[in-house]
């Protein structure tokens, strides 16, 4: 099959700027060794060369778009026409598309070709867009989590196409893994803690949070030197537009009183990950960004390391994973309270590290990505018709949203990135065996306010039948 895969984000043979890039190698490399004929068209963002991935799939970047994410379709109008060019150009050889974060509002341009995509977040304007409004056959997420935001939104009110759930994969680095230290990085020192941020300078991924981390636990350990290792941008800008410069970091870092604690250093290739996670104490993923899988405490575990998670998005399906322990957002002290015991816990790091590679095989997901995109697809591209979802909904009767959580008489909303009080529709979802409200209960036992407010802020959303 000849496959036409598209990324409004830039590909480099030799680094990736995020986990969806990685998967999108992944997958694309994968299809080219089960015999398949991949052009993967991509974003030109002026420093990247055409390349071929180890098997053969064969990158083009010549999305002529505006070279940052997101928004990649704020340009000059030439550039879009070149865009639309090398898309029909692509279109007109090929036998499927694959659309990769799904971001291609030209579906014009792709002609009849049958589309397959996939979204690997539920925040950015890209993927909330093509989940409401584009068509495509079949629509690959890395979690339930994901499944279950997409059917009880834009699944209410149209057809976001057939949904499949493929879990990322984890690379098993073999055991045990070499400690590696990013270049320019003090190596460890007798005492030492060493806590690892390797995310994107994006606030929301929790820059702040893990600076507050780091300060707390300096304050609980004065004994022992608290080292908090940031990757820094690309001096290039080929990463997101919207991450903090590593300046902003280093102002932060003083505002919190942590400017002895921060070590900068440039991002790492994926080959250097496992050495870079596996010379940490703990990884700290305590941010509010609504995770739609979230790769990073995975990979930590993988070699080793344990990670420390904000309850956050898909991050909640990994709670039980040896490993790794959750805290709710924004309580620091929970956070610094995990990261104490996960020093100190005795454990079997090569043991957590088998499970989790066994449960999210990369072979399994390079396989499972080939099926989804070349198999035998639902009959049509799915067309976005409006109130198509709605009869499916129970009228009257509501659930809590797969975007929230309860603790206690609160509710956690992840895009609101807080919680609230709900005391009756809280005992009112205790009592419930299927999970369910029904608006004659709710104004029983006096809820109806908290159901109203609840309705309006999304905490709860129609049930499905």
């Amino acid at each position: 099959m000849r496959v036409l895969a598209v990324s409004v984000a830039p590909l480099f043979p030799d680094r990736v700027m995020g986990g969806s890039q990685r998967i999108l190698m992944e997958a694309v490399d994968a299809l080219a060794e089960a015999g398949h004929e991949v052009r993967v068209l991509s974003l030109d963002a002026g420093d990247a060369d055409g390349f071929e991935t180890p098997r053969g799939a064969v990158i083009e970047p010549v999305l002529e778009l505006r070279g940052g994410f997101p928004a990649p379709y704020q340009t000059a109008p030439h550039r879009l026409t070149s865009a639309w060019r090398s898309l029909q150009d692509g279109a007109e050889r090929a036998d499927r598309a694959y659309l990769h974060a799904d971001a291609i509002y030209m579906r014009a341009a792709l002609g009849d070709l049958p589309i397959v995509r996939t979204l690997h977040d539920f925040v950015y304007e890209e993927a909330l867009l093509s989940a409401f409004t584009l068509p495509a056959a079949r629509t690959i997420v890395p979690s339930a989590y994901l499944r279950d935001c997409i059917e009880a939104s834009a699944g209410i009110v149209t057809d976001p196409g057939e949904l499949v759930v493929v879990p990322n994969g984890i690379m098993s680095p073999g055991w045990p893994v070499s400690e590696e230290l990013p270049a320019g990085i003090e190596l460890r020192r007798p005492g030492d803690l060493l806590l690892l941020h390797p995310h994107r300078l994006h606030l929301e991924k929790g820059i702040a949070e893990s600076i507050q981390i780091a300060v707390a636990l300096q304050e609980r350990l004065p004994e022992r030197r608290v080292r908090l290792l940031v990757p820094a941008l690309q001096p290039d800008g080929s990463a997101d537009e919207a991450n903090l410069a590593g300046e902003s970091v280093t102002a932060l870092t003083e505002s919190l009183g942590g400017a002895d604690l921060l070590e900068l250093h440039e991002w790492l290739a994926p080959g250097q990950m496992p050495g870079y996670l596996a010379a940490g104490d703990v990884t700290l993923c305590p941010g509010s960004f609504v995770e739609a899988f979230g790769l990073v405490p995975l990979e930590s575990v993988a070699v080793g390391t344990p990670a420390v998670c904000a309850r956050v998005g898909a991050f909640r399906e990994q709670e039980g994973i040896a490993g790794a322990s959750h805290f709710d957002y924004g309580d620091i002290d929970a956070a610094v309270d995990a990261v104490l015991e996960s020093i100190s816990t005795p454990r079997d790091a090569q043991a957590d590290a088998a499970a989790v590679t066994e449960r999210f095989d990369l072979e399994e997901m390079r396989s499972a990505y080939v099926d989804a995109i070349t198999g035998p697809l639902p009959n049509r591209n799915a067309a976005a018709s409006p109130g198509s979802g709605s009869d499916q909904i129970a009228a009257g009767t509501w659930q809590l949203a797969p975007w929230c959580y309860v603790s206690g008489r609160r509710i956690y909303h992840d895009y609101l990135a807080r919680f609230e009080e709900f005391p009756a529709i809280t005992a009112l979802l205790e009592q419930s065996s299927s999970g369910e409200i029904d608006e004659a209960s709710a104004a029983t036992a006096s809820g109806e306010p908290e159901l109203a407010r609840a309705k309006k802020l999304g905490f709860v959303v129609p049930a499905r039948i």
